[in-house]
């Protein structure tokens, strides 16, 4: 079974400017950075850079997905709804307490 590619929007910094950089999870290789080609390739091409968060993120997810089995872009999304929804109850518990 082919795992499907996935494209995450993430803000990278551009010389000092955020601005949103697609980038792409599929099946990277075990031995490499899940996004060291799209990393590699930013800063070279466009002077830009992935922030370390994403990264270590990104690195501890591919771990996991690895040692479990399961798949990494699969996971990244789960980790990204979690995180969102985690964001969204928060900023639901602010605005009560504003009442």
């Amino acid at each position: 079974m082919a795992e499907s590619i996935r494209k995450f929007t993430v803000e990278c910094d551009f010389k000092g400017q955020s601005s949103p950089f697609a980038i792409y999870i599929g099946s990277p290789k075990s031995d490499t950075h899940p996004i060291h080609h799209q990393d590699s390739w930013l800063a070279k091409e466009r002077g830009g850079n992935i922030p370390n968060k994403i990264k270590e993120s990104l690195q501890r997810l591919h771990t996991l997905s690895q040692e479990n089995g399961i798949s990494f872009s699969e996971l990244c999304a789960y980790a990204i709804t979690v995180v969102s929804n985690n964001d969204k109850q928060s900023g639901d518990k602010q605005g009560d307490d504003k009442q």
